[in-house]
């Protein structure tokens, strides 16, 4: 979508040495997590082309206000 993603690296992370390449926001080009592209651990491999994106670094904005949004209280 608007996702780039940077060089892979070598990082001990929590759950061991891993190959993650940086993801990043294309418009502001703000880091946002990582996706991993190798677990060196056989326990780990399950990642591998899976990503993390980080929630402090994420804003829901569906350009709806409360007020616009009515419920439907009809029954059929």
């Amino acid at each position: 979508v608007n996702i780039g993603c940077g060089p892979a690296e070598e990082r001990v992370l929590l759950t061991g040495l891993h190959a993650v390449a940086d993801i990043y926001c294309e418009c502001c080009k703000t880091t946002l997590g990582w996706k991993y592209e190798h677990a060196f651990e056989v326990s780990q491999k399950y990642k591998e082309g899976k990503f993390i994106i980080e929630l402090a670094h994420m804003v829901k904005d569906n350009g709806w206000d409360k007020r616009d949004f009515k419920r439907n209280t009809n029954t059929h």
